[in-house]
């Protein structure tokens, strides 16, 4: 058990994160697909009611990760190809016209310092198999993107979605020189990004979105 499962964080009011905790281990595939939660020992676990429980697995049902099955309990959405490949045509409309925004609207320098992450040091990670760095530098590239596009319509619609994604991306990266193509895709991006240049942003996000559902595609009966 990892240090993230012993110790439950807890929340501003003081609570329990019930939900973040679990929706964070379905997006690590530490709770795989088809894996059942059980309210007593979640309850258990974290030493809450049974009905703080049955809130946290309302949330994740309308987020559409887990399933409750009669006289079967809670369990986790095993993945739909179609959906996928659905939910990526998504992401390429909705984060492409995130980077457009961005690269209009950012400051002067604002993407100085993710260009220095995304260099040498980062392709050494991924050299070093360390995928969970490179998949840290995408986060927090998509994280500022949305935070300089300032429209707050877009980020609710791309935090819904990307619950979702996030098990595959964590699931594509690992593929056969993915990660080597993808870091050259978002230097580029970062790239038009910083010369502010939204017709180029705008395409690169596009592109690396196509080429990651192409992996999809093509590594299908690996990823899914």
């Amino acid at each position: 058990m990892n240090e993230r499962t012993r110790r439950p964080r807890r929340s501003a009011i003081g609570g329990v994160d019930i939900f973040g905790i679990l929706r964070e281990r379905i997006s690590s595939h530490a709770l795989p697909p088809g894996s059942r939660l059980r309210e007593q020992d979640l309850a258990s676990e974290f030493d809450v009611s049974r009905a703080r429980i049955r809130e946290a697995f309302g949330a994740l049902e309308q987020r559409g990760l887990i399933e409750r099955i009669p006289n079967r309990g809670a369990v986790v959405v095993r993945l739909d190809p179609r959906q996928m490949y659905d939910l990526y045509d998504v992401r390429r409309v909705l984060e492409a016209y995130v980077a457009r925004l961005a690269a209009e609207r950012a400051p002067e320098g604002a993407w100085a310092e993710l260009v220095e992450r995304f260099g040498r040091p980062l392709e050494k990670s991924i050299a070093d198999g360390d995928f969970d760095t490179y998949l840290n530098a995408l986060e927090a590239l998509h994280a500022r993107m949305v935070e300089h596009a300032g429209n707050s319509i877009l980020a609710d619609m791309l935090d819904l979605i990307g619950d979702k994604t996030q098990v595959i991306s964590r699931r594509v990266i690992i593929l056969p020189g993915r990660a080597e193509i993808g870091l050259k895709m978002h230097r580029q991006l970062l790239a038009a990004l910083a010369r502010r240049d939204p017709d180029a942003a705008e395409a690169e996000m596009r592109e690396i979105l196509s080429s990651a559902r192409d992996y999809l595609e093509k590594f299908h009966n690996f990823v899914i």
